[in-house]
């Protein structure tokens, strides 16, 4: 596992969100968020009954652009519930450490 440099983790994590909480609630939404695109993205993979045929295409009255099709929508989600990890750790690690200094 690489060893960040301790000054740049605190930079980027004080540029992110000065407050643990605002960290970790962020974490969240984007895990969350993240989750949610790869889970409609299975479903719509799975419910594939015409093979070839775009979301869009299939469901014209429904907002589909959130939806993951192809290799670089799955990356985008999968990076994002990645990203909401990496914070919500980071935001808990900031609070363990702040109320241990007191």
């Amino acid at each position: 596992m690489p060893v960040h440099h301790p000054a740049m983790l605190n930079t980027m994590t004080q540029w992110f969100a000065g407050a643990p909480r605002r960290l970790v609630q962020g974490g969240l939404s984007m895990f969350f968020a993240g989750g949610a695109a790869l889970l409609l993205g299975l479903v719509a993979q799975v419910g594939d009954a015409q093979a070839g045929v775009a979301l869009a295409q299939r469901l014209p009255d429904v907002p589909t652009w959130f939806v993951p099709e192809g290799p670089a929508g799955y990356t985008l989600a999968a990076s994002l519930v990645c990203w909401g990890v990496w914070a919500m750790g980071s935001g808990l690690r900031l609070a363990r450490a702040a109320n241990s200094g007191r």
